[in-house]
């Protein structure tokens, strides 16, 4: 690479990170950038676990979603050195015997790795991985090169600590603010009851009617605020401790009575399509029956006839769910916000919170998966499909 070159490549990394990008994106453009720069197939940033024992993918280009998945990256010879720090570069990672997956750089299609450590005040916190296709000796001075640039990406990953402080603040405060406003209102909703309930005197029509709407009124507050405490719990991983390995198939089953009798009351139907012998995945049963429980729901509310199907599919390394339904639909304008927290869509009514769909992306993604929703249903041509995907449980042979 030309002394020109290499000038630019450091300008565009620099002036991201002086940009208003969150820091995962600034990271993002690194790998990039690192990539295109080498000429490589791919670039990888991983930080170590506390225990200085493995290594975590936390941003990675031109590398399947397969090989980033592969399994846990444990510390090995060819990284033991890199994390005393210095740059190890590995001409053949099929056959190299300090390599931990060789094969599967092998079916990757990775020839060549060069390792360069992550330095941050002096500690290396993680490495910069760079795969070619072809047999690649790195010169001393593209080490170097590169070897900066991974400096500039420890300083993206410094900035998202202190950004993800502030949000932690933030969130903590939010949290306390709900708790404190769910107890006042919980004891107005219990003395609503009894009003309602004829306990504390006979109420005429127009008494009972307005009580029903207060009753109806704070109970939608109470949701607000059930979900406002879920959005801090789950951005600051609290989730992490509720996972274990978990069957999505007794999930999806468990829910199929309570779906089929929404459906019926509706005048529609519902239906539920999941392979016998489905493959479990990591994470936490409540949450993932909270996010099936209301892609149906939302799915049964929209829809005013036709049906609504639920379908769970299994691929080599994910299980793919999705709800369809012949309903309403999403506006294509409206597409690309429906998981934006408090986003209702322009054809429905006022009705509900604006956070479920948010919730329910929080959920996804803290379990290493994607959603995403389709207006209309491919299969169809009618109403919409929400889809999410699920790292399948892998066992790596230690």
């Amino acid at each position: 690479m030309e002394e020109g070159q290499r000038y630019k490549v450091l300008y565009k990394i620099a002036h991201e990170l002086n940009s208003n990008l969150a820091p995962q994106e600034v990271l993002r453009t690194i790998v990039e950038t690192i990539c295109d720069a080498a000429g490589a197939k791919g670039c990888s940033l991983m930080l170590l676990t506390p225990d200085r024992e493995q290594l975590i993918h936390t941003v990675a280009h031109g590398l399947s979603d397969w090989y980033v998945r592969k399994g846990p990256v444990r510390v090995d010879a060819a990284m033991a050195q890199s994390l005393d720090g210095k740059p190890v570069a590995i001409i053949d990672a099929t056959t190299d015997s300090r390599v931990q997956y060789r094969e599967q750089a092998k079916k990757e299609g990775i020839v060549s790795m060069l390792s360069i450590p992550l330095m941050r005040r002096g500690q290396v916190i993680g490495i910069l991985r760079i795969y070619t296709s072809q047999p690649r000796d790195f010169t001393e001075q593209e080490i170097d090169f590169f070897g900066a640039l991974a400096n500039l990406g420890a300083v993206a990953l410094e900035r998202a600590e202190l950004l993800e402080e502030e949000k932690k603040r933030f969130l903590h405060f939010v949290s306390i603010a709900a708790h404190d406003l769910k107890a006042p209102l919980s004891a107005i909703q219990s003395f609503l009851g009894v009003i309602l309930g004829g306990y504390a005197g006979e109420l005429n029509e127009k008494q009972k009617h307005m009580m029903e709407r207060a009753s109806q009124r704070i109970a939608e507050l109470l949701n607000l605020i059930s979900n406002l405490l879920d959005i801090p719990r789950i951005e600051m991983g609290q989730l992490v401790q509720e996972m274990t390995e978990v069957s999505l198939g007794k999930i999806i089953d468990s829910f199929v009575e309570e779906g089929s009798s929404l459906a019926q009351q509706k005048g529609i139907k519902f239906s539920a399509q999941v392979p016998q012998e489905l493959s479990c995945v990591y994470g936490s049963p409540t949450r993932l029956q909270q996010v099936i429980t209301n892609l149906v729901n939302n799915a049964i509310n929209y829809t005013d006839q036709g049906e609504v199907v639920l379908r769970a599919i299994e691929t080599d390394n994910e299980i793919l769910v999705e709800v369809a339904d012949t309903g309403c639909g999403i506006p294509s304008d409206d597409l690309p916000k429906v998981f934006q927290d408090f986003f209702r869509g322009s054809n429905v009514g006022p009705k509900g919170t604006g956070l479920g769909l948010s919730i329910s992306r929080r959920i996804i993604e803290a379990h290493g998966g994607k959603i995403w929703a389709e207006s209309p249903c491919a299969e169809t041509g009618k109403g919409s499909k929400f889809c999410f995907t699920l790292p399948k449980k892998v066992k790596v042979a230690m």
